[in-house]
């Protein structure tokens, strides 16, 4: 079709990446993006919320993202508390074995509440906050 795609790669994750990527997401909805890829192959991760909160741009209120479960269970769960800017968007996120920490937890929130497609290879496999 003449679906215009949004490519949008994440090196690493801080405490603006979420503001930075809400900005590229806007800026690419203007000029015709219908359909969105998060690049975050050979992503090492970085701030936790850069993660969360870069997922949460994707979901609506309310949506789990994250799970911290120490021996006893969940101690932490987190949810985003508004919606997000891109909600009826088709997304892909690409991932690889170098993809960890951060980037795991934004593509798992993504992958989990059923709201991204996961292309690429096995991601990195650590998914414990420590």
């Amino acid at each position: 079709g003449s679906d215009k795609v949004g490519v949008i790669r994440i090196k690493s994750f801080s405490g603006t990446t979420a503001s930075t990527v809400q900005s590229a997401l806007e800026d690419l909805k203007k000029k015709g993006a219908e359909d969105f890829i998060i690049g975050v192959r050979n992503n090492p991760g970085g701030l936790l919320p850069g993660g969360t909160d870069t997922a949460g741009l994707f979901l609506e209120a309310n949506k789990p993202l994250v799970f911290v479960v120490d021996k006893k269970g969940i101690v932490d769960a987190q949810s985003t508390f508004q919606d997000g800017i891109i909600l009826d968007s088709p997304i892909a996120v690409v991932v690889n074995g170098n993809t960890a920490s951060a980037a795991e937890v934004m593509t798992a929130a993504l992958k989990e509440n059923g709201r991204a497609t996961i292309v690429g290879q096995q991601t990195f496999g650590k998914g414990i906050i420590q």
